[in-house]
């Protein structure tokens, strides 16, 4: 929750900006880097609110970007109670809160004593779990377990989408950063007229143009 606050509130700030009718048109090139920065496509908007398809662009890709982002987590949180569920009804254990290797130990061994003797064997004694009632696990059938594992293997693997997600979000945000900063820099591009007075031997005072251009 503390994520999507941080992510949508810019969003949703900037889009009643625009509902507002906020049309100022601004040439400042680090004001509209900034603002992509914090939310793609605000900069574009700050500098020019009537042609900005470029910010469009970048914020809607922000909006799919986050809606997949919370869709794989939702997914994965799905998924995770799911295989709570199997273990607990099938095997007897309940494993909320429990670690990743206890989790794993779960899936791989059809009992606590089979683990424990597996790894009396290896010589892993720091791996060996108490003999305790909350650490004693059942399986029922073979059928179960194998589906304990492809549920925690699906877990993982949308669990592994998020940091990719979360980069492209990153990429987007500093594109949108550059392009508004370009853009912004084009618009302080505007001739400036200057007249000067200046002096001839043969003519006396006289005045010049002189016309400046900022990059």
């Amino acid at each position: 929750m503390r994520f999507l606050k941080k992510i949508l509130f810019p969003i949703i700030f900037t889009l009643v900006l625009i509902s507002n009718g906020y049309s100022q048109q601004n040439s400042d090139p680090k004001g509209a880097f900034v603002r992509s920065l914090v939310v793609p496509g605000w900069g574009h908007y700050y500098v020019d609110h009537n042609e900005w398809r470029r910010g469009q662009i970048h914020l809607g890709a922000e909006v799919a970007l986050i809606i997949s982002y919370f869709g794989f987590s939702a997914r994965a949180d799905n998924l995770e109670t799911q295989y709570e569920t199997l273990a607990s009804l099938e095997a007897g254990v309940d494993i909320s809160g429990r670690s990743r290797t206890f989790r794993i130990a779960i899936g791989n061994f059809n009992t606590l004593t089979e683990y424990n003797d597996f790894q009396l064997r290896s010589r892993n004694w720091n791996r060996i779990f108490d003999a305790q009632a909350e650490n004693k696990w059942n399986w029922e059938t073979e059928d179960a377990r194998n589906s304990y594992n492809d549920l925690r293997s699906d877990v993982d693997r949308v669990r592994n989408q998020l940091p990719a997600i979360f980069g492209l979000m990153v990429v987007n945000r500093v594109i949108s950063a550059v392009s508004a900063y370009n853009r912004a820099k084009n618009h302080s591009k505007t001739p400036e007229l200057s007249l000067l007075p200046v002096s001839t031997r043969s003519n006396g005072l006289g005045i010049v143009g002189k016309m400046n251009i900022r990059f």
